[in-house]
């Protein structure tokens, strides 16, 4: 008499390829059936099911920027990562009992998955799968929406910034918004406290990297003030979602001695508020002040302005530059990635143009650095004021993206205006703005 037929007289790299095509959740579930199953699954010593899943339902790393524009080769524990991918989603939707430490793993497991998107195809526009996983994932468990811990906020605003208003319908985004979030980013926006030389006037913690809580407040405001244009408008601003932020999601093909891909024509959203209202939010005590929330909440007479410009930029030699100190920091140096140097020009609607010059470097932690140097003439040809912006791509794709190819294009910009053309350490916080290209 014959034993019954079962799955198991079917070759196990048969069974392996089938399970490939399960959701990794249904893969654990088979492998709790029998002694068999638990073999075909985890006793094999490659780890082609491992990689086999990641690649079905993620994206696959090998053809992610930072493995193909870095000179040591790609080590990847595929089934660890798997593991940590379903774990993490195992954690954050629970809704009790998440400890820090759990949410900490989560959270930097969330934006290794970002890390690892393919860049745009030149061809076709294929979503990525990591990408809908976890846009899926942000928006059911509501972890961006909770209050992190203070050891954790910072995990939380990079992601916040990736995602934004993803989850949200075109006639909801703005909704995502709400107006004490709005006060709260105004507060800390137009705080001079929050720039000095500790942290290069801009978006920087004191050890040079991002600091990702000041940026999620910068693109605050912005996109709030985005609302208030009229609907018109609703067509001219750039991309937002996790699906913005990959490589090459930008048109065109920059050269390839313009890594960063500078060349090319921008739009520019500036916002900004009045300089005697910025000192009187600073400085006096109007509406309990200083820098009392009641300023934005409680005064009928504040107002932001929101300007659209076109930004033209072209790569030049160093040499090149007519006005501009863009001395390199040879503490931030990467020669995978030389500094660049541009040349160009602003011009907003009422047709009043200004020059800019800066250079674009990248960043130890893997941020791109941009820094404009803008002339303005205003009587006479003669120069009244220079602005000099501190530019940060906001995600990690944007930083090592471009090598060859484009990059997402949606950037987050703060601006100081120079009181004294040369030598002054005296700065004012002027502009908000949103930076994307637009060919």
């Amino acid at each position: 008499m014959s034993s019954p037929a079962t799955l198991f007289v079917i070759p196990p790299e048969i069974i392996q390829h089938i399970l490939a095509f399960c959701h990794p959740l249904d893969v654990s579930a088979f492998s709790r059936t029998c002694r068999a199953a638990y073999d075909v699954v985890y006793s094999p010593n490659d780890q082609y099911l491992w990689r086999e899943l990641i690649i079905h339902h993620f994206d696959d790393p090998r053809k992610s920027l930072r493995c193909t524009t870095s000179s040591i080769p790609l080590r990847y524990d595929w089934k660890m990562e798997l593991q940590r991918r379903m774990i993490s989603s195992s954690i954050v939707l629970n809704a009790r009992g998440i400890s820090d430490d759990q949410l900490r793993f989560a959270l930097e497991t969330f934006i290794s998955i970002i890390d690892d998107v393919s860049p745009m195809s030149q061809i076709q526009a294929v979503p990525s799968n990591g990408l809908r996983w976890l846009g899926c994932l942000l928006h059911q468990s509501q972890i961006l929406y909770r209050q992190p811990p203070q050891e954790l906020k910072q995990l939380v605003a990079r992601l916040s910034v990736y995602f934004l208003f993803s989850d949200a319908d075109e006639d909801e985004e703005y909704a995502l918004i709400s107006p004490g979030q709005r006060t709260e980013s105004r507060c800390f926006a137009y705080d001079l406290r929050n720039y000095n030389m500790g942290n290069n006037w801009g978006p920087y913690l004191r050890d040079g990297s991002v600091n990702w809580l000041h940026v999620q407040h910068l693109m605050t405001v912005i996109w709030a003030n985005l609302a208030d244009l009229p609907e018109r408008w609703k067509n001219v601003r750039p991309s937002v979602g996790l699906e913005a932020t990959r490589a090459f999601s930008a048109p065109d093909i920059a050269s390839q001695r313009d890594w960063a891909g500078v060349e090319g024509t921008w739009r520019r959203y500036v916002c900004f508020m009045d300089y005697r209202d910025l000192f009187s939010f600073n400085f006096s005590n109007v509406f309990r002040g200083p820098r009392n929330k009641a300023y934005f909440t409680e005064n009928v007479r504040f107002r932001e302005a929101t300007r659209l410009l076109e930004v033209k930029l072209k790569v030049v030699a160093r040499d090149k530059l007519k006005f501009s100190n863009m001395d390199d920091d040879p503490a931030i140096r990467n020669p995978l990635y030389p500094p660049l140097y541009f040349h160009g020009t602003s011009r907003g609607v009422d047709g009043n143009g200004s020059v800019i010059e800066g250079m674009v470097k990248m960043g130890n932690d893997g941020a791109v650095r941009y820094k404009f140097s803008e002339k303005v003439s205003i009587h006479d040809g003669t120069t009244q004021w220079r602005l000099i912006y501190l530019l940060l791509f906001y995600h990690f794709l944007s930083l090592t993206a471009n090598v060859v190819r484009k990059v997402s294009r949606l950037a987050v910009l703060q601006a100081q205006q120079v009181l004294s053309v040369h030598g002054q350490r005296v700065f004012m916080t002027k502009v908000c703005s949103v930076l994307w290209l637009n060919r």
